[in-house]
């Protein structure tokens, strides 16, 4: 069975940019870009010529780099975990859901969700 993650940026998820699902397995890497905010690159394949595009999630997170570290190892054991868990229901799996306050695991130190597509 695959496994999806979904991600929602708080806006209700009711167009474009506010909400995203992917498959575990398009996981392309994270990057940490700041002292609070952390990019994850999704790879996908699309249109009759199956180009392949990525699209990029940008976590806002607390400045721990000082003190314990960047967050962006907390983020990569997170989706880790998410990405091979058991199945769950419909195997979908909520990693940050900021419309109804879901965090996976430990990640409710994530403030802000930013979604672009095609980068």
């Amino acid at each position: 069975m695959k496994k999806f993650l979904y991600f929602a940026t708080g806006g209700a998820a009711d167009g474009t940019g506010q909400a995203y699902t992917c498959e575990a397995g398009s996981i392309a890497g994270l990057v940490p870009t700041s002292t609070i905010t952390t990019d994850l690159y999704i790879t996908k394949k699309s249109g009759v010529d199956n180009t392949e595009s990525r699209d990029k999630i940008v976590f806002t997170h607390d400045n721990t780099t000082n003190s314990t570290g960047h967050r962006v190892k907390d983020i990569a054991k997170a989706i880790a975990e998410c990405a091979n868990a058991s199945a769950h229901i419909d195997g979908m799996t909520d990693v940050i859901d900021l419309d109804n306050s879901i965090y996976y695991g430990n990640l409710s130190f994530i403030t802000g969700v930013a979604i672009t597509l095609d980068v």
